[in-house]
């Protein structure tokens, strides 16, 4: 087993929205869900669905490599979700400023390890790190631009707004992956750097979300510290599905969660479907449990699809990433 790490410098702005008509709604992360579907509807673009088709026999069974979804650097400095867990702060620390410590969502690397640790015992420690965090928002500029649509029957026009992401020039998204199966290294950076052409998120048919691939390399510094770090819990770097043996000791593993509800139309290579998948909720990035966790590929194929609308099985990612990581 061996951990990488790797940055996406992107090239133009992204679109990393939602589900629904609010299309100005956008986020500046990418979840390891679509980052996952995105790589599978890259390899059947150039490789064919045969090769795409066992890229999926291998991660229903055992996956080769693990993916934490994609987060902000900014310059050499790595953001982290806040872990959910708060319990060990003090009273007092929570009298004099807890309606700070609720606002801060984003931990620089170093500043999540000594959460981690529990190692934030004064009031000045929450002050660093509210300070340390507000860089987060430096990375990028939120945009909304106007766009035009018209009714192929009446040819009438409507004006509709549209929410993107624009990284600035030292700034993008970063992640991590663990390979179990080391043979897969060299095919995951190919398809990364053939998925930066066409891009990721939506809006790609404006030329959105196409990035660089740059220093994919085993993880070094703070973030190899966090992996190996020996902490009382594990926090999720990635969207989460238990899987059927899971389920039953979930609860006596849950130290904090919050959950997220994911829904979608289904792109097929390179042809976006009028199918919706099946919804499926997950467990955010930043919640904490007791035990390392394992997840599984879910199948979200909707029922009673055209075949010859949709020829094949629809899958969404949930393995789990946690810090630190144990299996």
């Amino acid at each position: 087993m061996v951990i990488y790490s790797y940055k996406l410098h992107f090239k133009t702005p992204v679109h990393f929205g939602e589900t629904g008509i609010y299309l100005e709604n956008v986020e500046e992360r990418f979840s390891s869900d679509s980052l996952f579907s995105a790589l599978i509807n890259t390899v059947s673009n150039y490789y064919g669905e045969k090769e795409s088709e066992k890229w999926i026999d291998k991660f229903e069974n055992n996956p080769p490599f693990l993916l934490s979804s994609l987060f902000i650097y900014n310059s050499d400095k790595y953001f982290l979700p806040k872990p959910l867990d708060d319990s060990f702060i003090s009273r007092e620390i929570r009298k004099k400023i807890g309606k700070e410590l609720k606002k801060i969502r984003w931990l620089e690397a170093k500043d999540f390890l000594l959460w981690q640790k529990r190692q934030i015992t004064k009031v000045e420690d929450i002050e660093k790190i509210k300070i340390n965090s507000e860089r987060y928002s430096d990375a990028f500029k939120r945009e909304i631009r106007p766009r035009v649509t018209i009714d192929r029957i009446t040819s009438q026009s409507s004006i509709y707004f549209c929410g993107s992401i624009k990284f600035q020039r030292e700034a993008g998204l970063y992640g991590m992956v663990v390979f179990r199966d080391t043979d897969f290294i060299e095919r995951f950076r190919i398809v990364m750097k053939l998925l930066g052409q066409t891009g990721i998120g939506g809006e790609r048919t404006y030329g959105y979300g196409m990035f660089e691939l740059k220093d994919f390399k085993p993880i070094d510094g703070v973030l190899k510290e966090l992996m190996e770090a020996d902490t009382q819990g594990f926090t999720l770097l990635s969207l989460y599905t238990p899987s059927n043996t899971e389920i039953d000791d979930l609860v006596q593993k849950i130290v904090a969660y919050e959950i997220k509800i994911k829904k979608g139309w289904i792109t097929s290579g390179r042809t976006a479907l009028p199918l919706k998948r099946k919804s499926l909720g997950f467990i955010k990035e930043g919640s904490v449990f007791s035990k390392p966790l394992r997840g599984c590929l879910v199948d979200v194929t909707p029922e009673n699809a055209p075949p010859d609308i949709l020829k094949h099985k629809v899958y969404r990612y949930g393995y789990a990433f946690t810090v630190p990581l144990k299996e």
